[in-house]
């Protein structure tokens, strides 16, 4: 079971290391978001972002687990959070 679990972590991993197609990226930085890195990692932070934005208490906490460090394996400086983007 360990095995199966490490071999989807590993390929979750991979996934979200992919670059981001540019459409996506254009649109994002339509909406006011500064990516350094576009991965599917970014989206996937700037999706969790407008969710605890929107008041949804579990981003909120996953986002302040992320922030201090004890939370999932995000890497930092995958985006720069603009915060006066309307929801």
């Amino acid at each position: 079971m360990k095995d199966s679990s490490e071999e989807l972590k590993q390929a979750l991993s991979y996934l979200l290391e992919e670059r981001l197609p540019i459409c996506e990226v254009s649109s994002l930085k339509e909406q006011g978001f500064k990516i350094k890195k576009p991965t599917r990692m970014t989206a996937v932070l700037i999706a969790l972002y407008k969710k605890a934005v929107s008041g949804d208490l579990s981003a909120i906490k996953e986002l302040r687990s992320i922030l201090s460090g004890t939370g999932s394996d995000f890497k930092e400086g995958a985006v720069t959070i603009v915060d006066d983007i309307p929801s």
